[in-house]
């Protein structure tokens, strides 16, 4: 059992959240809540500009009673915001192409692995009705790493021995191997064309099966810290440059970029000379918020070509919103886990209210990121 700091909510935030007392009031509130996340919590129609300026990763705005999602600034119900994340291994190479129920991710991360090819990460707050998920392919421990930072519970289709002999280290890991232990949660499907290892999916209803069945937490765990940072509306960028596309140029093989869409608002996603699309919808993938996070690469002695991604220390990136982007800096504390984004001048990295699209690129390229 944790406490939740209320500061000054509505009428209609204490309908919701019964327990409070001293609704109104220009004083701190403590109540008791099962299983809630320990945080202040800043109304924004009551509390002053300065409280909600200055809000932080302990930190949720409140709007009419609900709270501001941790993956995309949105508003949502109490209740929705204590679920756990899914994070699910996806397939990214032209051979697999397209995929299908990525559209309905929050947070897609890109990131390299051995042969210069690259996977997604992709962070699922609600995956249940999502009928059709994939490829699923396996994952690395790197990987097993960033999803840690989410609390999220890591789905994917086989590992490499590094996430093995990291889950050895660490058995109360939350993943679902949907080709080992949990393999009746995952299925192929009829791909006339492809190659077998491009057929692997699963379902929102067969993840919520495994988890069950593996007796992990539905909801947030109590070392849950928010990684992200929010406005509470649309804001263009202070001293941002023009970028109305950002091109991502892994090596030779690999050189997706974004474009943006003056009538949406948005970052349009493109790979293999083409749009990403997602096959259920047969929608162009597309992102409010893009970020460039540079992080030391190394290639690891096995003979295998595998590398090592680094997400601890410090860094620097960009960050790409309504067709601007400002540069940017990164850290982790190692024992906090939670990787923090600030702007050039020390000052916290707020994004729009939106989905998020991470790059994360090798910190040696850096000249390899272009945008105009």
């Amino acid at each position: 059992m944790f406490k939740k700091r209320l500061v000054a909510v509505t009428l209609s935030a204490c309908i919701v959240l019964a327990s409070l007392s001293a609704c109104g009031k220009k004083e701190e509130t403590t109540t008791e809540k099962p299983d809630s996340i320990s945080e202040k919590v800043y109304d924004i129609n009551t509390d002053s500009d300065a409280m909600i300026e200055d809000n932080d990763e302990d930190t949720v705005l409140m709007k009419d009673g609900k709270l501001q999602h941790d993956l995309t600034g949105e508003w949502i119900t109490p209740e929705e915001n204590e679920k756990r994340y899914i994070a699910v291994m996806v397939n990214n190479i032209a051979q697999a192409m397209p995929q299908s129920g990525i559209e309905e991710a929050d947070v897609i991360y890109e990131m390299l692995e051995e042969g210069g090819i690259t996977r997604l990460l992709c962070l699922f707050s609600d995956y249940e009705d999502i009928e059709q998920l994939g490829p699923i392919r396996s994952t690395r421990d790197y990987y097993q790493i960033k999803a840690l930072e989410y609390n999220a519970i890591l789905t994917h289709w086989g590992a490499s021995v590094y996430a093995e002999q990291y889950w050895e280290q660490h058995p109360s890991v939350s993943h679902l191997d949907l080709n080992g232990k949990d393999n009746r949660s995952g299925f192929r499907v009829s791909r006339p064309g492809y190659a077998i290892e491009h057929t692997a999916y699963t379902t929102g209803e067969l993840i919520n099966k495994s988890i069950e069945a593996d007796g992990y937490d539905f909801k947030k765990q109590e070392n849950y810290r928010r990684m992200f940072l929010f406005n509470t509306e649309d804001t263009d960028l202070k001293d941002g440059v023009s970028a109305k596309k950002v091109e991502t140029n892994y090596n030779a093989n690999r050189t997706p970029w974004f474009e943006y869409d003056e009538s949406t608002g948005l970052y349009n996603r493109f790979q293999y000379g083409k749009p990403q699309i997602d096959e259920v919808t047969g929608n162009q993938i597309a992102f409010k918020n893009v970020i460039i996070q540079f992080a030391p690469h190394k290639s690891r002695d096995d003979g295998a070509g595998s590398i090592d991604i680094s997400f601890s220390g410090s860094g620097e990136g960009f960050y790409a919103t309504n067709g601007q982007i400002i540069p940017i800096k990164w850290e982790k504390d190692e024992t906090f886990g939670v990787t923090k984004f600030k702007t050039v001048d020390g000052e916290k990295l707020k994004l729009n209210p939106g989905k998020t699209w991470i790059t994360v690129f090798p910190d040696t390229q850096k000249s390899d990121i272009v945008y105009q």
